[in-house]
């Protein structure tokens, strides 16, 4: 059964979302007032969706992602339960190709220590929690 801290990680950050929508909508080059006849709803539903004032429905979202030509993942992407390909191959990968050989070694050797600590924070806590 989940606990209650658990469920709550489930939520979506309503603004981050509507951050990003805005976003995609100008590189587009479209208005609210474009979009929202597009998803047939109003151009202020679409401002508080894009202002974090509203959640977006599931239907509306996939709308948006189709009109937009946006994966969903790219507006969800920092949820915890989102998939974090998406992050690496928009935020992460580009900036790796702008890496020498040396910075590259010092990335892999900063994620393997990472990778490190957290598996032993990890082990420590399960330890403690089953004594």
């Amino acid at each position: 059964m989940l606990t209650t801290a658990e469920i709550e990680q489930c939520s979506l950050d309503t603004a981050l979302i509507g951050k990003r929508i805005k976003k995609a909508r100008k590189e587009k080059r479209q208005t609210q007032e474009y979009l929202a006849g597009l998803c047939d709803c109003t151009p202020t539903h679409i401002c508080n969706i894009e202002n974090g004032k509203i959640g977006i429905s599931l239907e509306l979202l996939f709308k948006i992602s189709v009109i937009l030509e946006k994966s969903i993942d790219y507006f969800v992407m920092d949820n915890p339960n989102a998939n974090p390909e998406v992050k690496i191959n928009t935020e992460i990968a580009p900036k790796l190709t702008q890496c020498d050989p040396q910075m590259l070694d010092m990335v892999v050797s900063f994620l393997d220590r990472l990778i490190s600590y957290r598996d032993n924070l990890s082990r420590k806590l399960t330890e403690t929690n089953n004594i």
